[in-house]
This record gives structure tokens, C-alpha cells and sequence, in this order.
């Protein structure tokens, strides 16, 4: 009974895959991951923690199962790394991601952040699968490369019983599912930092060229710089090589009179940086004998920082004055932190020196823009008469059709087989205008997303097999060998029948079409992550790496003399790709010179939300 328990906790664990793995907030994240431990798998409470990379320690981010006062106090908690690497040694390997400490009967309480039922800590075990409350039970997080990311402590079950090997395994599906939502959330949040960060030394860039006096542009630089590397002290000081001085330029902190009046010849860790023009990182400035002492400023008034001294270079590469930064070593600087100082560095020296190129700058940038909004009108302009020429052509060309088959079989009167043959001709020539001018309008309907789909079951086995028995005598006049590696018995998915036909037909044309004669085009198909997944090969001409890019793009050709000699204008893989995605799914390919081209698309298996 408790298997069939855990395995429904399981699936309504799962349930929020969907929401944990489109959660981009890290916090939001951790409550969604908390929320379903303890409202599917059966504990009383749970926290989580996460790694705070700069101090190299885990951070206690959300908790359940406490008062909202004990809540509170807990959070922000920390755990160092190598306080839980010694607890997880200390603990039964239960699976990749779980772990089980088992309360000794001397157990030492303090050692413990905190307990859903204290007055149950000094009972002893009765029996050997009992739950005990000093018990703890790791959860663990990890990134791509193995490395540990965050961890849960589940607490308390309400079946007041050690895991089972099937919670465990439920446990296990859990915590991979979720290390991969919270990998990602990291990643997000790293780009959108990145993304700030360089906002900031881009609006940096155009305060520091300002008119204005050396303090005050030094002064934007400390704001600029606190913004994405926060710290406690920031000290500049220029460079007089003539006299083999450091002069301090600018300092803020609490021993800003001490730095200010600091004056004195080229040396220590600042003087070796301006001669290397390199920056330099300490994990601690007080123990580190290059690091000069400033008169009045005793070592003993802190408990230590880490520093990082930074050459200012002019844009000829003469270091005029070095900056350094200061904040407690707990909170060490960054590589990401490193890479971002020392433009900022950069541009701080070359303040003055760059005004004139500022303008210019500013004068490319609104000729760029105004020439981006041109093209983005004549782009609409050109999609909308593109629809306009596609819907006119309908209604004639339709006329026209009919009329020419009635001529053609002969309805009007009888048709020597000369002009029978020019009927014929003028048919294949219609026809393909009419196919042309149905791909516009379907083009047009994707880009105006008013294209409707028409759902029903449908087995893409079937469909394959009917389009390359319509390209059977193409394909055996080129001499190529098609086959298709699977039989009939693929799922059936919700799909609109007419247009995945389109889009099998259009990779196969193109693979015929790229294929040197007696060539080879193979069509696979498998199940990739709950998706039908279709590929096609062929051993055909290949993309060039200069157009991979553009391959999707619309009126895009690879080989732009094909246009000329079959009409082809290139929306057929655009179109193809956008009619995938209005199914869920989603088209990519792989490709080389002169070895041949794999496109593969996806469609869901389940029932299709159309956008």
C-alpha cells in the first residue's frame, strides 16, 4: 500500500516538471522543489540549500515546516562545502542523488541548524526502520559536469518510517528532473547577470566620457563598479613616473583619510602591477607582504579582505594610475568579476581621451538604428505585398487552371496531340505557380499567425510511406535509392494531416533535389523525449558552413542557380519549420561539404496546444 502511496507522490511530484523546469527565479524555483517534497512524498518539512559560489558555502534558500518566526531566522543559513562533503562521507550512499545519515544514540544536537521536534531528539529508536528526528537525509543537486549545486533535507515522514528503496528511487527521478531546472535557473540567472553587468559598463562607458572633473568621473566609476562587484573600500591612485610616485586620487570607506594622505613612491603589490600592467588577485591583503601598509591604518581593525589591484592604461598602453578594490575575504573576487574590472579599468583611464570617439560612436549608433527601423519597414512593406500579389493570383490562376484541363481533355472540342502536349506543358507550369503562390499565403499566415491547424490522429508512418511513393519515379530517374527504416506501427499523434505531408514532402524533395545521381536517402524515425521523432539523410551536397545559419531563413537557397532551373524560392524549409512549431515541436539538421545533409523534426505525442 505504501508503494502504491509513494508512486502516486511521485506522479504528482512530476506533475510540476512542467512549471520547475520553465521557472527561471531561483527562489521560485527552490519553493516549487520544497513544496513538492513536502506535499507529495510524504515528509513534514524540508529545507533547501544552495551554493553560494564567491564563499564557497551553502545557503540555506527556503525551508518548510517550521513557524513563520523559526522560518525567518533560519534562512540565510550556511553550511561550508566541506562541513557536508564530511557529512555525505558520513552518510549511506542510498543512490546517485540520496543519502542517509543515521542518528547515532550519542548524537551531539548542536551540530544540527535545527529540528521539527526538539522534545523527540534524546528518545531512542524502538525499532530498526524507525524515523529518528537527529536522522538526515541528503538530496543533492548537480550540474552537467557532476559538481554539487545545491542539496535538500527532507524531515519528519509522516509514515514515521526510514525511506524505502521505492522512495528512494522516486527520490532519485526527482532530484535529476530537478537539478536539471535548477542547473538551468543558474545558467539563467548568470546570463542575465552577464546581461546587467554589461548594461552597466555600457551606460559606464558614456557617463566616464563626460566633461567633467577627475573626481567626479572617478566617483561614476565607483558607482558603475559597485553595481556588478559590490565592495567595501575603493582606492585609485595615478601614476607619476617622472618623480616615481603613487598619488591617491580618489578612495572611499572608512579609512579614506588615511588612503588620501597615502603618498609615496612606486611600490608593493600597486607598484608591481602598474610595472606589469597585470592584474593581480589576494584571497587576503593583510597577509600578503606586497600589500604596503597605510600609515594610521592597523592590520587588527579588520578581520582580513580580499583585494584586487588593477592597472589603469591609457589607449597608447601607459599605466596611468591603478585602482584597487577591497572587501572581506570571505567574499572572494570572481573570475567573472576579473574579466569585467578590467575594461572598466580601461575605459576609466582613457575617460578624457575618448570624447570625440564617444560622438562619433553616438552618431554611428543612430545611423545603425535609423537603417535597422528602414529595413525592418521595407521588410514589412515587402511581406505585405507578398501577401497582396499572393492573394490576387489565387482567384486567376484557379480560372485559369480549370480552363486549361477542360481544353486539355478535350471539352471544347478535340485536341490534336501536338497542342494536347502544350496543354500539358502549360498545366506542370500552373500548377507550379499555383504551388508557389499556396506556400506565400502559407508563409504569410504563419508570419500573421492566423494559419489554423486541423487536428485529428494521424500515423506519420503512413503519410511517409504515401509521399515517397509520390517521389518514387523522381527518384528512380536520378538513380537514387530511397528507404524508409520503419514500419507501421509508430504512435499516432495529434496532428493536421495535409500539412505534415507538406513538410515530409519538402525534406524529400530537398534531398532528392541535393543528391548527385545515384545517391542514398534514408528516413528514420524514433521516440525522442515523449516526441515522434523524424529524420531524413541524404548523401547529397551538403550545406556550407556559411549558411547554416540562413538555411531556415525565407527565400533562402543554398545553391541560387536552382532557382532558375526549377522556380524554387526558397520559403519551403521556413515554412516547414514554422509548421512543426505551431505543433509543439521543433526542426533541426546537421550537415557537411560533399557527405550529405540529416534534417529531423518532432511532434509531441500528446494533444497539441495551438499558440
Amino acid at each position: 500500500m505504501d508503494d502504491v502511496v509513494e508512486d502516486n507522490s511521485l506522479e504528482k511530484a512530476l506533475s510540476v516538471t512542467t512549471a520547475m523546469m520553465s521557472t527561471r527565479d531561483i527562489n521560485q524555483l527552490f519553493a516549487l522543489i520544497v513544496d513538492s517534497i513536502t506535499s507529495s512524498f510524504g515528509f513534514e518539512g524540508c529545507d533547501a540549500y544552495i551554493l553560494d559560489k564567491s564563499t564557497n558555502e551553502f545557503k540555506l534558500i527556503n525551508t518548510r515546516g517550521y513557524g513563520e518566526e523559526e522560518s525567518q531566522q533560519l534562512l540565510g543559513t550556511t553550511m561550508m562545502r566541506d562541513i557536508l562533503e564530511s557529512s555525505i562521507r558520513e552518510s549511506e550512499r542510498l543512490g546517485r542523488f540520496t543519502y542517509l545519515y543515521k542518528a547515532r544514540l550519542d548524537e551531539d544536537i548542536s551540530r544540527y541548524y535545527g529540528l521539527l521536534h526538539p522534545e523527540r531528539a534524546a528518545i531512542p529508536r524502538e525499532h530498526e526502520d524507525d524515523w529518528h528526528e537527529l536522522d538526515v537525509i541528503y538530496v543533492t543537486f548537480e550540474d552537467q559536469h557532476g559538481n554539487m549545486i545545491g542539496f535538500l533535507e527532507p524531515d519528519g515522514p509522516t509514515n514515521g518510517k526510514l525511506p524505502s528503496k521505492n522512495l528512494i528511487l522516486n527520490l532519485e527521478i526527482f532530484a535529476s528532473l530537478a537539478s536539471i531546472a535548477v542547473a538551468n535557473a543558474e545558467l539563467i540567472d548568470e546570463l542575465n547577470q552577464t546581461i546587467r553587468n554589461y548594461k552597466v559598463l555600457s551606460e559606464a562607458t558614456v557617463a566616464l566620457q563626460e566633461p567633467v572633473d577627475l573626481k567626479e568621473t572617478l566617483r561614476k566609476l565607483a558607482d558603475s563598479l559597485s553595481e556588478i562587484m559590490p565592495f567595501d573600500e575603493i582606492s585609485v591612485y595615478l601614476i607619476d613616473w617622472e618623480r616615481n610616485l603613487m598619488i591617491p586620487a580618489f578612495a572611499t570607506g572608512q579609512f579614506v583619510e588615511e588612503t588620501m594622505s597615502d603618498i609615496g613612491p612606486i611600490c608593493g603589490l600597486a607598484g608591481e602591477v602598474a610595472r606589469t600592467g597585470k592584474v593581480e588577485i589576494v584571497e587576503d591583503s593583510w597577509n600578503d607582504p606586497r600589500v604596503a601598509a597605510i600609515p594610521g591604518l592597523e592590520g587588527d581593525e579588520t578581520d582580513g579582505q580580499a583585494m584586487m589591484c588593477i592597472p589603469l592604461k591609457s589607449k597608447a598602453g601607459e599605466i596611468v594610475g591603478v585602482l584597487d578594490l577591497f572587501r572581506g575575504k570571505r567574499h572572494q573576487f570572481t573570475q567573472q568579476e576579473y574579466e569585467i574590472s578590467v575594461p572598466f579599468a580601461t575605459h576609466a583611464a582613457a575617460a578624457i581621451e575618448n570624447a570625440k570617439l564617444r560622438e562619433e560612436l553616438r552618431e554611428n549608433f543612430e545611423s545603425v538604428r535609423k537603417a535597422y527601423e528602414d529595413i525592418k519597414q521595407l521588410d514589412k512593406a515587402k511581406d505585405s505585398l507578398v501577401n497582396t500579389i499572393s492573394h490576387e493570383l489565387r482567384t486567376p490562376l484557379t480560372t485559369i487552371l480549370g480552363y486549361l484541363e477542360m481544353a486539355s481533355e478535350g471539352l471544347y472540342g478535340e485536341v490534336p496531340p501536338k497542342l494536347k502536349e502544350k496543354f500539358s506543358t502549360m498545366l506542370g507550369s500552373i500548377n507550379r505557380i499555383n504551388s508557389l503562390v499556396s506556400k506565400m499565403l502559407e508563409m504569410s499566415r504563419l508570419q500573421e499567425k492566423t494559419l489554423s491547424l486541423e487536428l485529428e490522429p494521424v500515423n506519420l508512418a503512413t503519410i511517409t510511406k504515401e509521399v515517397v511513393g509520390d517521389y518514387e519515379k523522381e527518384a528512380a530517374t536520378r538513380g537514387h535509392k530511397v528507404s524508409v527504416l520503419f514500419g507501421n506501427d509508430m504512435p499516432v499523434v495529434n496532428a493536421d494531416r495535409l500539412r505534415m505531408r507538406d513538410v515530409i514532402a519538402a525534406l524529400l524533395d530537398n534531398a532528392i533535389r541535393y543528391t548527385h545521381d545515384g545517391g542514398t536517402v534514408k528516413i528514420g524515425a524514433d521516440i525522442l523525449a515523449g516526441k515522434v521523432h523524424i529524420w531524413v539523410r541524404d548523401t547529397g551536397m551538403g550545406i556550407a558552413d556559411d549558411n547554416k545559419g540562413k538555411i531556415f531563413d525565407k527565400f533562402f537557397l543554398a545553391d541560387a542557380g536552382l532557382t532558375r532551373e526549377d522556380g524554387r524560392v526558397g520559403i519551403g524549409l521556413f515554412v516547414s519549420r514554422e509548421i512543426i512549431r505551431k505543433h509543439g515541436g521543433e526542426m533541426w539538421f546537421e550537415s557537411q561539404i560533399d557527405q550529405g545533409s540529416t534534417f529531423h523534426f518532432t511532434v509531441p505525442l500528446g494533444r497539441v496546444q495551438i499558440p
